[in-house]
């Protein structure tokens, strides 16, 4: 029987009550499940010296010295003097106090001068610069033990209450005793020679069990390497199947829309533009359906882009989707769209979910028989009852906004098999990344921006030398933001709030200016209104929240001040400064606010050190870890257990490599592994494409 289907329960010492608080807590209903709950990245066990503040971490100690004392009313705490060769530390624990039993009676008997033992905690570095860890677990050993006695690693599971680590390699240990003969290896032998893998069974016991500090690293490279491999399958899939599908509509480019369009704009395009519509172009006029990511930092000119190729189908007869994440966004687009294309016989339509029912209704008529062009819409255009007469490109504009099943639902209201997909992205993929996570998608990159924009300057003020400049910038007839993390102030941080800070400022430092209000809580009709009087100029200064962070063009908008600037994410921060210098004159955007990690501290510095988008999103990537850059389950990939796509991209290669060969060369093998293994990591569906 699989391992996948025999109950943890049946393990010696889980029972049906630690079952099913092992699959409430953690998922683990089966042997499977626990075989592949891995271990902590903390469970390197280190030397005194190496124990960094705010971190949770392991060390090998003796014990020095050992005292007791009271920390307030009901708390007691013992507390040993520990050390190594390259240092000495204090570990104490807390415990409840009790007047009817000494809760330090076990550590007070076991815990003295001479023995050996690994304690894990969070430490701290704060008396008599002495490291100190607050004690969470620890094992005893006596001071006759072997130096050795641990191995260089001791490995840690995350825990919930109720559960310590010696439970889970009890039973770990047991389910290896009775069950290693059952996993099933799916590598074939050569394959396993040709990337130096470790056996699965091998490396499933070394990743809890590890027999030497090389064989733990060994497993850990055969378990991510079968991560990568189930990935890099998906798209190899993705790709293939993409490529067997023929579109069932042909563009034919006239040039009746396309030449004036050009014409009439008020400037040229750049070379990566002009590179990349050339890309697309001819990825249009294939006989298979288009699947391309195009990225470009911001203000690099996708959105002209976008509107070229979307001309080449509608002067071929076709219509075309612009899907947008906001209504703010969507009606930007729906701006710059009429502008851009005034004069031309082009229909272009709003559909967002503010518009009343009637319109709503009507609207849909009309882009059932095909009257509308351009349809720029929201979620909305998910709805079930809009179908389109001859829809053949659909363009989504910040796709990291939108789950997959988001772009299949758009992609059926065409009557069509399938439909060309240009998705485009303000946030760049890093370039070790882009090839292999989006190996099933073709990628455009627009790597320069607009002649005439002057980078913009990123510095450090004090906030009064902050408001001092922005009031010299509005006497030059520029303008001003001011961001805060938070619309309305709370008692549960000390956080500024925007509302708060706007009444303050109009009534003390630009109190001789105009000074307007935006966030995300009120409605589209008036954020749509304040944000055209601050682009005609009513307003001097505009105080918001992240509201801003898209869909907003002012080129008169030359200052921007972040107010608590550590507390943003480093992609959040650069889109921010994208919002200034959208014009010719010197842009600035100034932080407040002091980094208190080290990890706020790294951002700001890589922000006031390059405007490069793509260079911004690799720092943020190794700053905020995989798990957090991309999010949730939208955007279509797996949460790695064992590995990590920004320190592992040499095995993240190697898979990719094998994946061609058994896409291309191992049908049986293929099969065996969709059947086993990869219908397991996706709910992506080879549909998608």
């Amino acid at each position: 029987m699989s391992i996948k289907k025999i109950p943890v329960r049946y393990l010696k010492g889980v029972g049906e009550k630690k079952a099913a608080s092992l699959e409430r807590k953690f998922g683990i209903k089966s042997v499977y499940d626990l075989l592949y709950y891995l271990p902590c990245d903390w469970n390197v066990v280190k030397n005194i010296s190496e124990l960094t503040e705010g971190h949770k971490q392991t060390a090998k100690v003796r014990v020095d010295d050992t005292s007791c004392g009271t920390a307030g009313y009901s708390m007691v705490f013992f507390q040993a003097s520990v050390s190594d060769s390259t240092g000495k530390a204090i570990a104490v624990w807390f415990k409840y106090h009790n007047r009817n039993y000494d809760p330090l009676a076990t550590l007070k008997k076991y815990i003295v001068p001479g023995v050996s033992m690994v304690i894990t905690g969070s430490v701290q570095c704060k008396e008599f610069w002495l490291k100190k860890m607050n004690v969470q677990e620890f094992e005893i050993f006596p001071a006759d033990s072997p130096q050795n006695i641990l191995g260089p690693v001791r490995q840690f599971y995350p825990l919930q209450e109720g559960f310590k680590n010696n439970f889970f390699r009890k039973i770990i240990a047991e389910a290896l005793k009775k069950y290693s003969g059952s996993i099933d290896e799916i590598i074939p032998e050569k394959y396993l020679r040709e990337y130096s893998l470790l056996k699965i069974a091998d490396a499933v016991k070394n990743i809890h069990f590890p027999e030497s500090p090389g064989l733990k690293d060994e497993a850990r490279k055969r378990l991510a390497f079968d991560e990568f491999l189930n990935l890099e399958l998906k798209l190899e899939l993705l790709r293939k199947q993409r490529k067997c599908r023929k579109k069932d509509f042909r563009y034919n480019m006239t040039k009746e829309l396309l030449t004036p369009f050009r014409q009439h704009l008020p400037f040229e395009f750049t070379a990566a533009q002009t590179r990349v519509i050339n890309e697309i172009f001819e990825n249009l006029n294939d006989e298979y359906p288009m699947n391309r990511l195009l990225q470009g930092d911001v203000g690099s000119g996708k959105t002209v882009v976008a509107l070229s190729c979307s001309l080449l189908a509608i002067e071929s007869g076709f219509q075309v989707v612009l899907l947008a994440p906001t209504e703010i966004l969507a009606e930007q687009h729906m701006l710059t769209f009429k502008k851009m294309l005034e004069g031309l016989p082009v229909t272009i339509e709003l559909f967002i979910g503010k518009m009343k029912p009637k319109k709503k209704s009507e609207l849909k008529k009309r882009i059932a028989v095909s009257v509308s062009n351009i349809v720029i819409g929201t979620h909305a255009l998910l709805e079930e009852d809009i179908k389109f007469k001859n829809l053949s490109l659909v363009v989504i504009d910040e796709q990291q906004k939108f789950g997959v099943e988001q772009r299949l639902n758009m992609k059926k209201k065409s009557p069509f098999a399938s439909v060309d997909l240009l998705m485009m992205t303000a946030t760049p993929i890093p370039r070790t990344l882009a090839l292999t996570l989006y190996g099933d998608l073709d990628v455009s990159t627009i790597d320069e921006l607009p002649p005439g924009r002057v980078p913009v300057k990123t510095l450090r003020m004090t906030e009064q030398d902050a408001y001092n400049f922005a009031r010299e910038k509005i006497k030059k007839g520029e303008q001003v933001f001011i961001v805060y993390p938070l619309v309305d102030e709370s008692d549960k941080t000390d956080l500024k709030s925007a509302v708060r800070e706007a009444e303050k400022l109009k009534k003390n430092e630009f109190r001789e200016y105009s000074v307007g209000l935006i966030h995300g809580r009120l409605k589209p009709e008036e954020k749509d209104s304040i944000m055209s009087d601050f682009a005609a100029k009513k307003y001097d200064v505009l105080i918001s929240t992240t509201v801003i962070e898209v869909g907003i063009d002012v080129p008169s908008a030359t200052t921007m001040i972040i107010e608590h600037s550590d507390r943003y994410g480093l992609a959040t921060l650069h889109q921010l400064r994208g919002r200034i210098g959208r014009g010719s004159r010197e842009s600035h955007c100034i932080l407040l606010g002091e980094p208190k990690t080290e990890n706020s501290k790294r951002r700001l510095k890589v922000l006031m050190s390059t405007t490069d988008g793509f260079r911004i999103a690799e720092e943020d990537l190794f700053i905020r870890g995989q798990g957090e850059f991309f999010g949730t389950a939208q955007s279509g990939l797996p949460l790695f257990k064992a590995g990590n796509i920004i320190t592992d991209i040499e095995i993240l290669k190697m898979a990719k490599t094998l994946a061609e060969k058994i896409v291309r060369n191992e049908t049986p093998l293929l099969e065996r592994m969709i059947r086993e293994d990869l219908k397991d990591y996706y709910n992506i569906v080879l549909a998608e494409v």
